[in-house]
């Protein structure tokens, strides 16, 4: 059962299509397996629609137009399933993130890998999965802005609640945490960042300038 969902300003924002890729790669997971955010959704596609029907036409500049066509020409080709990498088979992966290439996976520590999701390279934000065995308890950290977090196996635990699978986390620099994997199983999540997470202890920091701050 899905207990933590995305706050309504971020699924109206997930619906205007101005969070950064990342965070809509994340959010789509989860609307994807959320009837009640689907519901949701849809209600402001309509009423964005009926917004523009309602609205005064509006005068376009010069060569408006052949700006349009320009883009629609260079836009990218429609996405296609991808192959899942070997290491991912065992888990069920929503069609969302099927649709982007997913990296090879990097140990940080002898219970934790990172996978990066591809993505706009000139950003800031960061888009991975990250793995952890059961019992294992993360770093200390916080963010640099906001990162969603969906799971898509497993749980974990941090000091703002338990989250299981189809639920979706929300912190941002208010929140320093350890979260922490279960005992009942292995947790495989979905990450959305603005910039790489902010590790307050001195090895993780390490750990993470060598791994070249892709997390």
């Amino acid at each position: 059962m899905i207990r933590h969902h995305p706050a309504s300003e971020v699924l109206t924002a997930y619906a205007a299509g101005t969070l950064h890729s990342g965070a809509m790669l994340v959010i789509a997971c989860h609307v994807d397996s959320c009837a009640i955010c689907r519901g949701e959704v849809a209600l402001w596609d309509s009423a964005c629609g009926a917004l523009l029907e309602s609205s005064e036409p509006a005068a376009l500049s010069d060569g408006a137009f052949e700006r349009l066509l320009s883009s629609l020409n260079e836009a990218a080709p429609a996405r296609r399933i991808s192959e899942i990498p070997e290491y991912l088979r065992r888990f069920d992966i929503p069609t969302p993130l099927r649709s982007h290439k997913i990296g090879m996976r990097r140990w940080v520590t002898p219970n934790i890998w990172f996978a990066p999701i591809a993505m706009d390279r000139k950003s800031s934000a960061r888009t991975y999965l990250v793995y952890s065995r059961r019992n294992t308890t993360f770093p200390e950290h916080t963010h640099v802005g906001r990162e969603f977090t969906y799971v898509l196996h497993g749980s974990f635990s941090d000091a703002t609640g338990t989250y299981s699978k189809g639920d979706l986390a929300q912190t941002d620099e208010s929140v320093v945490h350890s979260p922490a994997v279960a005992s009942q199983s292995d947790c495989l999540c979905l990450s959305g960042a603005d910039a790489p997470m902010r590790l307050l202890g001195l090895p993780a920091r390490a750990i993470q300038v060598l791994a070249g701050r892709l997390y």
